[in-house]
């Protein structure tokens, strides 16, 4: 893999905190985002990496992030205000950003989940593409990098295929996927990154980048 294929630095920190907040590491999270922190990622940049943590890994696990990470982010200033309720504009961007990030797949997966928990599935638009990852702050493939590496250290192997596509459909590109999930071996350990990538069809590097 080229220099040039490599995730810029910030990204690369916002990818380690993120598995780290997988692994249940209070002190990898406080590290992680010193070391963001220090190569060039702002606060409400790591702000959003811990706050979408709650979709992939439930409220225990990031709030823990936020106990963890809240000595070091205080220094940085206060965190944003909460967004305005507006279940309509959730509902707009929600389904725009599930449809790039699953493209020719979407409407199979709304079926899918909807077959499944009806439930599910418009909590999948509304509450996760819509309320948490369309939010500013962080752009959809630093987004889709990071869930990425939560998805690798917890095993979640059909999730993780899906993103691992999605974060190309969104701009990434798939040398940039195989760093994600080779940044969470510390965390996750050599076999879960092996099985990751071969779940991502990445056991090789891909020369196109």
């Amino acid at each position: 893999m080229g220099i040039e294929a490599s995730l810029p630095k910030p990204e690369a920190r916002l990818v380690a905190l993120s598995s780290a907040i997988a692994g249940g590491d209070p002190d990898g999270v406080a590290a992680s985002v010193k070391a963001a922190l220090r190569d060039g990622a702002t606060h409400g940049e790591i702000y959003e990496a811990l706050l979408q943590s709650y979709l992939f890994l439930g409220f225990p696990r990031a709030i823990g992030a936020f106990f963890a990470a809240g000595p070091v982010l205080r220094h940085e200033g206060e965190p944003p205000p909460a967004a305005r309720v507006d279940p309509g504009a959730w509902l707009h961007s929600g389904e725009a950003l599930c449809r790039r990030v699953y493209g020719r797949n979407y409407e199979k997966l709304v079926t899918t989940l909807r077959e499944l928990s009806p439930d599910l599935a418009s909590w999948m638009i509304l509450e996760g593409y819509g309320k948490t990852l369309s939010r500013p702050g962080l752009s959809a493939m630093a987004r889709e990098y990071c869930i990425v590496a939560m998805l690798t250290t917890t095993r979640m192997w059909r999730q993780l295929r899906s993103h691992a596509i999605g974060a190309v459909n969104v701009g990434g590109t798939r040398a940039r996927v195989r760093e994600s999930i080779t940044l969470c071996a510390p965390v996750a350990g050599q076999s879960a990154v092996s099985e990751a990538l071969r779940v991502a069809g990445l056991e090789a590097p891909d020369a196109r980048g």
